[in-house]
């Protein structure tokens, strides 16, 4: 019997660890920034924080006439800001964008003056 107990609980503790490291492992996510708020957008600079941490930086190009560019990371399990700077004739735009990721998958950000 005490044994039996001993071996349950050994196994609810791997099992708890093994949850944990789950969610810290990074996902897959991919952001598609839906650009047809900004017309004739050239292109984007993206950094990803984390609180005050940079997670991520990426400068993307826009090919004439895409409206949505995807842009693949793979971050861990929680709560991000996005600091977004559309490049376009016009002008730049800055904008910010919170981000929770809890799951693998897309994500679109609709992005417009």
């Amino acid at each position: 019997m005490r044994r039996r107990l001993l071996r349950l609980l050994l196994l609810a503790g791997a099992l708890g660890v093994g949850a944990f490291l789950f969610r810290a492992a990074p996902r897959d996510v991919e952001l598609v920034y839906d650009l047809r708020g900004v017309p004739g957008a050239t292109g984007l600079e993206v950094e990803v924080r984390r609180g005050a941490e940079l997670v991520r930086r990426a400068e993307l190009q826009v090919p004439a006439g895409q409206a949505l560019v995807h842009h693949p990371v793979r971050l861990p399990d929680g709560a991000y800001r996005l600091d977004i700077r559309v490049e376009s004739p016009e002008g730049a735009v800055a904008i910010e964008r919170p981000l929770e990721v809890s799951e693998a998958g897309t994500v679109v950000l609709p992005l417009g003056r």
